[in-house]
């Protein structure tokens, strides 16, 4: 592929000189069916697979060099937990905590999957109560671990079984993460904005094709 014909999908990116924060466009638009939604939310696809609308969170770590050397470390959130997050800022939460573990995927010869854990917090104050000049705090962790299933058809990874295979972190200031959430926020809505006419006048025009059908079948 040229240069010329590559199409980034980032949306926002913060980076120094060890460490890269880039925020993709995972948006995935709902089925007709479902077009009320706008973004994809579960919905099982044709092979089987289940849809998501998601932000992607991509962090890299060069402080051992680049390329090969270079750890790089992937999650996703949802459109409204980007748009969370960025509320829990704006309005000017002193301690904020967000965490995420997820397991997905096809499991391994061994039984394992992907497992992917995320942590956003905000904390005034270090471990020996100094105060902290960059509050912001990011980390991903990407591994393996056991899936389980619960009562309720969900999974969950299997106690003590995670693997890491790779972590980042990063600490960034109020001004670095609203730069990187207030992007990702008007980009989400500007995506709502492109995508949801189409999809609601296609909905709405099978809704009284089908009303129209019924009506002529009860005549």
């Amino acid at each position: 592929m040229n240069h010329e014909d590559y199409i980034s999908n980032q949306i926002a990116v913060y980076k120094n000189s060890k460490t890269l924060i880039e925020l993709r466009d995972k948006l995935k638009v709902a089925s007709l069916e479902c077009y009320a939604h706008i973004h994809a939310d579960r919905e099982e696809t044709e092979d089987g697979f289940r849809k998501h609308s998601l932000i992607g969170i991509l962090m890299k770590d060069y402080s051992r060099g680049t390329g090969d050397k270079a750890v790089t470390v992937t999650a996703n959130i949802s459109p409204e937990e980007a748009k969370f997050i960025l509320s829990r800022l704006s309005a000017g939460f002193q301690e904020y905590t967000f965490q995420q573990e997820k397991i997905f995927g096809t499991k391994d010869a061994k039984g394992y999957a992907q497992v992917s854990k995320l942590r956003i917090i905000r904390a005034t104050k270090d471990s020996k109560g100094a105060a902290r000049k960059l509050p912001w705090y990011i980390e991903v962790e990407n591994g393996k671990g056991i899936p389980q299933k619960n009562a309720n058809g969900g999974t969950f990874m299997k106690s003590n079984s995670f693997v890491s295979e790779g972590k980042v972190f990063a600490n960034l200031s109020d001004l670095d993460l609203y730069r990187l959430l207030s992007r990702t926020a008007s980009y989400i809505d500007a995506w709502e904005k492109a995508i949801g006419p189409s999809l609601i006048t296609k909905a709405k025009n099978a809704i009284s094709a089908r009303q129209a059908n019924q009506a002529g079948d009860a005549a």
